[in-house]
């Protein structure tokens, strides 16, 4: 499971470093068009915030699994390291019920309704492709869930091995 991982967190982190590359140049010829042209072009305003919504939902793929979002531990703190592990394996499960439901299903959905439309401004891409973002990231998001859910589980069965280890000697 390490090793799978591993390659989704390459895989995100090679996409979202390619995108940033392609989303300065697209902001930089847009920059420049503007400045030198007095025209930018719809072409590149477009696809860059196409590039940057491809960028975001990635990388807060990448994020979460790293463990890097927001989290409130306050509490958390004051618990034992048994309850900690169970309050991240409910945390996590609520995680993924989000995720599946509102990323992988509802963006399944929204690649599916919108894959006739085109684009206005890029008339080479139609919406879909757009929101297909939306189930990519929450595909990998689900991964991480199942991956953060399987470590906290195997940390809460050896401290459970590790106590009752301890009572016997």
């Amino acid at each position: 499971m390490h090793a799978i991982k591993r390659w989704a967190d390459r895989i995100l982190a090679t996409s979202c470093i390619i995108l940033c590359g392609l989303l300065v140049v697209a902001v930089t010829w847009q920059v420049v068009g503007r400045f030198f042209f007095n025209s930018s072009g719809a072409f590149s305003e477009e696809l860059s915030k196409i590039m940057f919504v491809w960028f975001v939902l990635l990388g807060a793929a990448l994020l979460f699994g790293e463990k890097g979002h927001m989290a409130i531990e306050i509490g958390l703190d004051m618990m034992s390291a048994r309850k900690q592990l169970i309050f991240q394996i409910i945390i996590s499960l609520l995680i993924l019920g989000f995720v599946t439901s509102i990323l992988l299903i509802g963006g399944v959905d929204a690649v599916n309704r919108t894959m006739r439309q085109t684009n206005a401004a890029i008339p080479v891409i139609r919406t879909g492709q757009i929101y297909l973002a939306l189930p990519l990231s929450g595909a990998f998001s689900v991964f991480y869930c199942f991956y953060n859910i399987w470590n906290d589980f195997k940390s809460l069965t050896a401290l459970g091995k590790d106590q009752s280890s301890k009572m016997e000697g």
